[in-house]
């Protein structure tokens, strides 16, 4: 077997497991029945005896023989056909997953190389800051202010992108209890308090049922709560207001942050939760912060819907089932 040719049917293997069916099993079974179909109509014709088994002796039999072989020959084509065609899309997709995922690897070893020296560059900054090197004017404290906060978003841009790794690649370790969401979410709107306050935001906070409890990882939920409240922030101009919202909803618990900030264009609200996208450039922002929170509802089995109107805000939506325990894979 060529090399090529074995790397493609390994590749393969990347894709059909992610596949509820087998296709191929799927296309064998439909032109097996395909194939049946002459023979079926032959023996009915044969059984109400609409004609008789003279009829295949001579001429008559020769052009049947020759239809039936025609009609055997036309499936087994098309189906050949077919298979290459499935062959072709499932290597083309296999190389892209696997591409895909050396791309990732890569990304997450160069975001792992580069955590401890800017950890290192943080401290430093941070003593030469607070003086405990040696006195520092205002001027260079201003200088350094820029640096810590360059130091920061770097920070933030390398753990989100180790955070998205390891959820693509089904390493991160989750840990499922029973949680109180309101509580939950109650600090986290509590540290975003100052953070709202500076712009002159309102966090409101309305939730319906404080006892509400859900199946899940706190630390993961949390997370997904945090950059929902950063984005609504982030987005909302002077003397807005950010809601958010916790309710019952059957076996499921609803969270939703509402905003007052601009709105997004119904053209674009596809594109909030791929990796990367920064819909607004000139804000702050590594563009993985929706996309780690769809991957944290999606692991908790759940759906996060966007609401938006230009110029009157946008609503995040998160729909959890109430105890994991209870959805079927």
């Amino acid at each position: 077997m060529p090399k090529q040719e074995k790397t493609n049917k390994i590749d393969c293997k990347l894709v059909m497991q992610e596949l509820k069916e087998n296709p191929y099993k799927q296309l064998n079974i439909a032109f097996s029945l395909m194939v049946i179909v002459p023979f079926l109509v032959f023996f009915y014709l044969l059984i109400n005896k609409l004609f008789t088994l003279d009829v295949l002796i001579g001429n008559t039999g020769f052009i049947l023989a020759i239809a039936f072989f025609i009609s055997l020959c036309g499936y087994f084509i098309v189906y050949s056909i077919l298979k290459n065609i499935f062959n072709a899309i499932l290597t083309y997709a296999a190389q892209a997953k696997h591409s895909d995922q050396l791309k990732s690897t890569f990304v997450a070893t160069v975001s792992h190389e580069l955590k401890n020296p800017l950890s290192s560059i943080k401290i430093n900054i941070y003593n030469i800051f607070a003086g405990l090197i040696g006195q520092v004017s205002q001027e260079q404290k201003n200088i350094l202010g820029l640096c810590q906060s360059t130091i920061e978003r770097m920070t933030r841009l390398v753990n989100g992108l180790l955070d998205l790794h390891k959820i693509e690649a089904g390493v991160i370790d989750v840990k499922r209890n029973r949680l109180n969401l309101a509580e939950i979410s109650g600090r986290q709107i509590k540290e975003f308090q100052t953070l709202a306050g500076k712009k002159h935001i309102k966090i409101i906070k309305e939730f319906l049922d404080e006892s509400l409890s859900v199946w899940g990882d706190e630390d993961k939920l949390s997370q997904a709560i945090v950059n929902l409240l950063s984005n609504g922030i982030k987005f909302t101009p002077e003397n807005g207001t950010v809601t958010l919202r916790i309710y019952p909803d059957d076996k499921f618990v609803k969270l939703e942050c509402i905003d007052t900030g601009f709105g997004i264009p119904d053209d674009k609200i596809g594109l909030l939760f791929n990796k990367f996208e920064r819909l607004n450039a000139t804000k702050e922002g590594t563009g993985l912060g929706l996309a780690i929170t769809k991957d944290i509802v999606e692991m908790h089995r759940g759906k996060i819907f966007v609401e938006s109107q230009v110029g009157k805000g946008s609503k995040f939506i998160i729909v959890l089932p109430r105890d994991l325990r209870s959805i079927r894979r």
